[in-house]
């Protein structure tokens, strides 16, 4: 009886080992392609670190909304999450989020492959690690390249307007460009007879992204989020009303309904052939030469956003929206082992989905940009390579998102603004003033001097690595 309980005894311990090494994690991040590596790796997951995984899908336009409701409850809904930097402070500063140092310093995340903008700033916050890049987003300009060298549309683009046809480097050619292209059905365009209307440009018109499309103009023109040392909003200088200005002669030459816009209209409009040339995010590169997803494929040119001349130079700055990064919430079950997950997706599996046009996830690791070889929806390693330098060449020149508590308001205070200018609501200076006297509120709210030692503390940090 004895010999018989010890067995007994011994099973449930070694049945205990086996179920306390596979644990239960619940993933949440904004639904479609950019969880997919969550669900192609599940089985590396429950092999390696005994984790199982459930992914919940949120829209994009919701997901701070769903994270911040469970932050606040305490519910321990969530263990692994995927966080836009501009959620980020907040999240930190109220304690919601593992600080991850003691696990990097077990499991080396090697951030010194990544690009400063990303690991500098988007992954930290008071000094502390918080999450692991996962996206590497920043604006580039893609256009179609079969059109620019179209010998008649050079012809008649250079009888109008006394210049070569070219990829525009300045807001005033881009405006030229977009104008040129934009034709109406029955037109012709590169000798054929158009079937539908076709548009110059396209912009993301929702109010939560707006702000970087306006940005990039903003900031070629000089402009900066805040006063640094009084902390008044900066947004509607002489180069916020500006920019905001060319931005409504840009919406003249895009389609009606583009204020409603996300990522999905603004990517689709190009790669299905309705418009000359967009800003966007590296994905549609990827996807553009994907012909499951891309009428256009072995067409798309990439550059540099525009920017402005000064001293016989092209100045431009891209604005780097978004960038998704993975992170811990304060009360997962299994934080280590969440680790582990991140860790595996942010370093080991990370070529393979930012080359890959399945996903949305774009380089950020010097490595990613060295392996052109690895983006195999390319026709050739060439195009690859020439597809890596254009983006690489807007991130050399990248425009930081505030990383603030309050970040998420900022920008979507901004965003409406913009969208009362652009939809003829309001002037340029009264959408920016308004927008302004939000944002001195705002401030007020989540402590003026607390925000102003965190922005001087982001100057400072961007201006180190060349950002500002």
């Amino acid at each position: 009886m004895r010999k018989f309980l010890l067995a007994l005894f011994i099973l449930f311990v070694f049945a205990g080992v086996v179920y306390g090494a596979s644990v239960k994690l619940v993933v949440v991040g904004d639904a479609g392609h950019n969880l997919k590596p969550f669900e192609w790796y599940a089985q590396d997951f429950k092999e390696k670190f005994g984790v199982e995984l459930e992914v919940i899908g949120v829209p994009f336009g919701e997901l701070y909304e769903k994270e911040k409701v469970e932050l606040i409850a305490g519910t321990g809904a969530f263990d692994i999450m995927i966080v836009f930097p501009k959620f980020l402070a907040e999240f930190a500063a109220n304690g919601w989020l593992y600080p991850l140092d003691e696990f990097a310093a077990e499991l080396d995340p090697q951030l010194d492959d990544v690009t400063p903008g990303y690991r500098d700033f988007y992954c930290k916050y008071g000094g502390k690690l918080y999450a692991l890049p996962y996206d590497g987003d920043v604006l580039s300009l893609y256009y179609r390249k079969d059109l620019l060298e179209n010998e008649e549309e050079r012809k008649a683009f250079k009888e109008k307007y006394g210049y070569d046809l070219k990829v525009p480097e300045t807001w005033e050619e881009y405006l030229d460009v977009a104008a040129f292209f934009t034709r109406k059905a029955g037109e012709k365009l590169a000798g054929e007879v158009l079937q539908r209307d076709f548009y110059g440009t396209a912009y993301y018109g929702q109010k939560d992204q707006i702000f970087a499309w306006w940005g990039n103009i903003f900031a070629s023109l000089g402009g900066v989020y805040f006063d640094e040392e009084t902390m008044e909003p900066a947004i509607n200088s002489e180069a916020g009303v500006k920019a905001l200005e060319i931005m409504k002669e840009i919406h003249k030459y895009c389609p009606p309904d583009v204020l409603a816009y996300g990522y999905e209209e603004l990517k689709d409009v190009f790669l299905q052939g309705d418009c000359f040339m967009v800003i966007q995010w590296p994905c549609v590169g990827k996807k553009g030469a994907d012909p499951a997803q891309s009428k256009i494929v072995g067409k798309i040119g990439v550059s540099h956003v525009p920017g402005v001349r000064k001293n016989g130079e092209i100045y431009y700055r891209a604005m780097m929206p978004c960038g998704r990064v993975l992170a811990i919430a304060a009360q997962s079950k299994d934080p280590k082992k969440a680790y582990q997950v991140i860790h595996y997706l942010s370093v080991v599996t990370s070529l393979d989905d930012v080359s890959t046009p399945e996903t949305g996830l774009d380089p950020y690791r010097y490595s990613h940009f060295a392996h052109p070889e690895a983006y195999e929806m390319f026709e050739n390693v060439e195009d690859a390579k020439i597809y890596l330098a254009g983006v690489q060449k807007n991130m050399e020149k990248g425009y930081p998102e505030m990383v603030l508590p309050g970040t998420v308001e900022y920008e979507e205070t901004l965003g409406m603004a913009i969208i009362k200018a652009l939809s003829g609501e309001a002037d340029p200076k009264s959408a920016l003033d308004e927008a302004a006297q939000a944002w001195r509120e705002i401030l007020e709210r989540f402590g003026k001097e607390e925000q102003k030692a965190l922005y001087q503390e982001l100057v400072k940090g961007w201006r180190a690595v060349g950002l500002w």
